[in-house]
């Protein structure tokens, strides 16, 4: 039998160190399946004095694992997040802008093999003032390839989007048919790349966005998070359409 290793942390997101003060999740990346060892036992969160700080992160009943067990989502206290609500009140927002914070995951949670993660992980990140902004693909910049080429066709979101989102929300059609291909996001979630698995053909395509498609503050094209019930915009139901052609 081969020797095993023990997972890792690959990567925590948002990857940006600029996180706004009104951020509703981070997610954790590990490099193999892990066990359901109630991870915020496993997490400190402090402040650049190096205090530890408690009650940020919402205490679900059931953790928030995707289907592989290899992704955790931890959720911010919504309380704090939302203005109005008891806790923002009593306590204000979760982060402060201008400071320095630490998220460490220490190194006892165990994968399904029983091994322990290889090393803890620390991401460090400065709180930056609210986002308040829904995505707007009118400040949008692409770039477009050539035809007969596997060039790859490049996004600028001039905003950063929750990469889930940018995964699996934004999709290229050509006449109805959906175009297969790999997504990329880099930039601190700010640039999205798609190259596709065959070359372009000469032509019209479709970029559509659905409207859920959040930034990493969880606002969505319909609505910013952090609304008033008479402010929800039920009229973007719709995918939103990007049209560009290859001559």
């Amino acid at each position: 039998m081969g020797q095993k290793i023990n997972p890792k942390i690959l990567e925590v997101y948002p990857t940006t160190d600029s996180i706004p003060v009104n951020i509703l999740r981070f997610y954790i990346q590990f490099s193999a399946p892990m066990q359901e060892m109630n991870i915020l036992n496993h997490i400190k969160l402090s402040n650049e004095e190096g205090k530890n700080i408690t009650g940020i992160f919402f205490e679900n009943q059931y953790e928030l694992w995707n289907e592989e067990r290899t992704k955790v989502t931890l959720i911010v206290d919504p309380g704090r997040v939302k203005s109005g609500l008891l806790a923002n009140n009593k306590m204000g927002r979760a982060f402060d802008a201008g400071k320095k914070y630490s998220l460490t995951i220490d190194s006892l949670l165990p994968d399904f093999n029983d091994l322990k993660l290889s090393n803890k992980f620390t991401k460090k990140f400065v709180a930056v003032q609210e986002d308040s902004f829904p995505p707007d693909t009118r400040i949008w910049k692409l770039c477009l390839p050539k035809s007969n080429t596997r060039a790859a066709i490049l996004i600028d979101f001039n905003d950063k989007i929750d990469h889930i989102s940018a995964y699996t929300l934004i999709k290229v059609f050509q006449d109805k048919k959906e175009i297969q291909g790999k997504i990329l996001l880099t930039n601190k979630e700010q640039k999205w790349t798609f190259k596709p698995d065959k070359n372009w053909k000469k032509g019209r395509y479709k970029i559509f966005i659905n409207p859920y498609l959040e930034d990493i503050a969880a606002n969505s094209v319909n609505q910013v998070f952090d609304h008033k019930p008479s402010d929800f915009n039920p009229k973007n139901k719709d995918n939103l359409i990007l049209n560009f052609t290859l001559q």
